[in-house]
């Protein structure tokens, strides 16, 4: 018997779509892109909650790997000077936390400026 999932956007997650969306944000600290990927391509026809957070966490990635390419071509075009500017990642190595914690609590609310996509 399959479990019942979250049908559209805004409808209430069921206890098992809270928990794989956790385990999506959390999959970002042990395989980056792979985890949330996988995590979306599972559950994109089964759960739009889980899909949601897969893709939040997914761009989340994204955008912090272009922050990273970005942040490495300022310190090749200053000579190393610009490394320090990778300092500005430290707290965002935390994020993720944040999005599985709002993953759990069942809300529908995304990262800043992120939060529009994956519906």
């Amino acid at each position: 018997m399959t479990q019942p999932h979250a049908l559209s956007f805004g409808d209430a997650a069921t206890s098992d779509d809270k928990t794989m969306a956790l385990l999506s944000h959390l999959s970002i600290y042990v395989a980056t892109f792979i985890g949330p990927l996988v995590f979306w391509l599972i559950f994109k026809e089964k759960s739009t909650y889980i899909k949601y957070h897969a893709m939040q966490a997914l761009i989340f990635q994204a955008a912090l790997w272009i922050l990273s390419v970005v942040i490495g071509a300022i310190t090749v075009v200053t000579c190393g000077f610009g490394g320090v500017l990778y300092l500005v990642l430290v707290p965002l190595f935390f994020v993720p936390l944040y999005g599985a914690y709002v993953a759990y609590n069942g809300e529908w609310s995304g990262f800043p400026g992120l939060s529009g996509f994956g519906r």
